[in-house]
Order: structure tokens, then C-alpha cells, then sequence
């Protein structure tokens, strides 16, 4: 496993079933978002981690952040469900997935040790009914429509030597 944290990030872009982005905010990086593709033809997506400096909380960057990216993931890559966890005593991530029309699908109890104590993890999606239902007088773009984007074959499970 790579030692750093720039490597561990370097490495991470070469996973062809994943999209890592930076964020930024008056030229400056910010944050990041890892987003997994790779199963169901396609069609869903996981946001697998979303960080911002701490130093740049409650100043909406997180909100702006997360509504373009789930433009992108809806309106132009047309996927049909995007799922998520968050940690249960992240308010403020709880308030954004909210916000944008989230639901709870799951609970894992306990799963983080945080601060002396452990800490729930919910789990969440999102359909593209509830996302078009919700935003779509918001697009910055048009969706697209009838044209679809080329899909990866499905991946075959449970080969060795991958």
C-alpha cells in the first residue's frame, strides 16, 4: 500500500471503475471526491469519500460541491441511483444529503471508534426519480435525453487472477 497520502491519491487515479476530483475554491484545492462506478452495467454510482478542509466548513463549499457533482452523475453520465454512507454524528453531512433527497436504506451500528466513543454509519441513495423530482429545474445543462453514453460490459465476479 502506498506511504503517502499524495501516492495513495496517485494510485487511486489509475482505477478505471472510479473518478477521483479535486475541489477548489478561489484557485485554491480544498477537498476531494472518490466516486466508484464499475457494477450494474453502470447505472449506479457510490460516492465513496467526500473531504473538506476543515479550515473551510460552513461556508457552503460542501453544498455546492455535492449538487454539481450529483448534476454531473444524473444529467450527463445518466445514472439511475447513487448510494453513499455518512457517518450519524456528521450533522452537517446528514443536512446535505438531506437536502438533496436522500434516504436511509440501512444503519450500521457502531462502526467508527471516534473521540473515545463509536459512532454509526448510515447508508443512503438517491433515485433518478427523486433527483429529477427535486432538481430538475436546476440543471445548469440538458439531460441527455435520448442519447445514452457507451456502457462498460458488465464485469464477470468471482474470476481469480484479477
Amino acid at each position: 500500500m502506498p506511504a503517502t497520502w499524495k501516492e495513495r491519491l496517485t494510485e487511486q487515479t489509475k482505477d478505471k471503475e472510479s473518478v477521483l476530483w479535486s475541489i477548489e475554491s478561489e484557485g485554491a484545492l480544498i477537498g476531494m471526491v472518490r466516486i466508484q462506478f464499475g457494477w450494474d452495467n453502470r447505472l449506479r454510482a457510490w460516492i465513496d469519500a467526500l473531504t473538506i478542509d476543515p479550515a473551510q466548513w460552513r461556508k457552503g463549499l460542501a453544498s455546492d460541491a455535492t449538487l454539481a457533482l450529483h448534476r454531473y452523475l444524473f444529467d450527463y453520465l445518466d445514472m439511475q441511483r447513487i448510494n453513499t454512507t455518512v457517518r450519524a454524528d456528521n450533522a452537517a453531512a446528514c443536512r446535505i444529503a438531506e437536502r438533496l433527497g436522500y434516504t436511509e436504506f440501512a444503519h450500521g451500528h457502531e462502526v467508527f471508534y471516534r473521540d473515545g466513543a463509536y459512532v454509526d454509519e448510515i447508508w443512503l441513495m438517491m433515485d433518478r426519480a427523486t433527483w429529477d423530482a427535486r432538481w430538475s429545474g436546476e440543471r445548469e445543462y440538458e439531460p441527455l435525453g435520448g442519447r445514452t453514453l457507451p456502457r462498460a460490459a458488465p464485469r464477470a465476479r468471482g474470476k481469480t487472477g484479477d
